[in-house]
């Protein structure tokens, strides 16, 4: 699927040296992060308000900071490919980096407030009650993050994107974390 996507929407796909063509991978990344993170939100906060469940509105918010982890890798991007001026006579390459250490800060932020929120759901609990469409959703929602894994992947290897890369990752964290909160809601 990643590489129809790659053929579809990057003109000359394999000049991965180019920087066009660079820039359209991590477009692409960009924007299909924000799309599958934006339903994903919308799914899970549904999912958590049906089933009174902390942890799924939680897991909802961390997509929407995923979207935001996304529009950040393309702001850094762009702002990487500012050609040299008087204050920067490098250029402004290092941005990719920032963007990248940006989302991983992010990342940290995001978990440690689901650990904050979940010390207070321990604390005062609850009763929650998961319904069969609260299971699938959430079933949908690894395998969603699973292919979002692989996707980034597979843009940040095709043009050494360390956003990308970081990015990919997350969304592996992703697959962890909801794959807890199904099995809790399981149990």
């Amino acid at each position: 699927m990643t590489s129809l996507l790659i053929k579809l929407f990057i003109k000359d796909y394999k000049n991965t040296e180019d920087k066009q063509v660079r820039a359209k991978y991590i477009t692409l990344g960009s924007i299909g992060g924000v799309v599958f993170n934006i339903i994903l939100f919308i799914i899970k906060l549904l999912a958590g308000l049906i089933s009174n469940s902390v942890s799924v509105i939680a897991d909802a918010f961390n997509n929407l900071s995923d979207m935001a982890s996304s529009v950040i890798t393309y702001i850094g991007y762009k702002l990487s490919m500012k050609p040299a001026d008087k204050e920067h006579p490098f250029g402004h390459g290092r941005m990719e980096y920032m963007s990248a250490t940006l989302v991983s800060a992010l990342i940290i932020l995001v978990g440690f407030e689901l650990l904050k929120t979940s010390f207070e759901k321990i604390l005062n609990p609850t009763e929650t009650s998961f319904s069969t469409i609260a299971i699938i959703i959430l079933v949908s929602s690894v395998l969603i993050k699973l292919y979002m894994f692989f996707f980034n992947k597979k843009l940040g290897k095709a043009v050494n994107s360390q956003a990308l890369t970081a990015t990919a990752f997350d969304c592996l964290g992703d697959v962890v974390s909801t794959t807890a909160v199904l099995v809790s809601a399981i149990i």
